[in-house]
């Protein structure tokens, strides 16, 4: 049974992995190697295992450890054509790095079948992934959009797990300390998710029989964990909590947190 950790998980910076104890997936590589390294030894993972990483979008959060890590591990790179661009011309990658263009086909990494779907963030190019494990069982990772596509909503149903951005509770952004502009930045539809919104997605998902879920990427200024926690339930009234849907709050860092599908 494979598992998903989501190692980091915030605005600071983003790694998760998908898999067991021998093998799997990364999805993004926004810290440090040291950090990423330490976070899979101490949830008994091994970093040998792991088949390729495969980029969201080029916003530091999401690749500043990329660089070494993918020396370290001599992985492939998977991304956007764009993307890949931004990865050479900005020297996020080692000159020896295998890189990987995604195109509209499923991509077969180690273990498992991984498709992209474009998300609205704002830069050159941005996407979710959704995998397939090989007992048949899916999973969809979707952070950093500002709005709920019906390219996001046709990957997202029909998930056994879904990882959805909750990062902003909009009255703290109003009331936070982010000027004007970035605020408006943040809430529009080519920015990142509300927790509204999320509850809103989460709920109509429930509806699909997905039933596992985990808020990630929450703002570490205009959210916290028990605030996006509790609107995603008050939205789900009409369910009940581990009995009809599993909810978990990534937080930052990981802390041993693993979740199976």
């Amino acid at each position: 049974m494979a598992r998903i950790y989501p190692l980091f998980s915030s605005s600071s910076g983003n790694c998760t992995y998908i898999g067991n104890g021998k093998s799997g997936i990364l999805i993004d590589a926004g810290v440090s190697c040291k950090k990423i390294c330490d976070a899979l030894s101490a949830n008994g993972l091994e970093a040998a295992g792991i088949s390729g990483i495969f980029i969201t979008h080029t916003h530091s959060d999401h690749v500043s450890g990329l660089k070494v890590l993918a020396k370290k591990l001599n992985i492939p790179i998977y991304a956007q054509r764009q993307n890949l661009s931004i990865l050479m011309e900005s020297d996020l990658v080692p000159e020896s790095a295998q890189l990987q263009e995604l195109d509209s086909d499923e991509t077969v990494c180690g273990d498992f079948l991984v498709t992209h779907f474009e998300t609205p963030h704002d830069t050159p190019a941005s996407c979710g992934y959704k995998v397939i494990c090989p007992d048949g069982k899916k999973l969809c990772i979707c952070t950093d959009l500002g709005c709920v596509t019906q390219t996001v909503w046709d990957n997202l149903k029909g998930s056994d797990l879904v990882l959805l951005e909750s990062n902003y509770d909009p009255y703290m952004l109003a009331h936070g300390p982010y000027p004007y502009q970035l605020q408006k930045r943040i809430a529009s539809d080519h920015g990142h998710l509300s927790n509204s919104d999320c509850a809103d997605t989460v709920h109509k998902l429930l509806q699909c029989s997905t039933e596992k879920f985990i808020l990630g990427h929450l703002s570490q200024h205009n959210n916290t964990p028990i605030t996006a926690e509790n609107t995603v339930v008050g939205t789900l009234s009409d369910a009940r909590r581990n009995r009809d849907y599993l909810l978990f709050v990534a937080k930052p860092e990981g802390e041993g947190m693993a979740v199976a599908f």
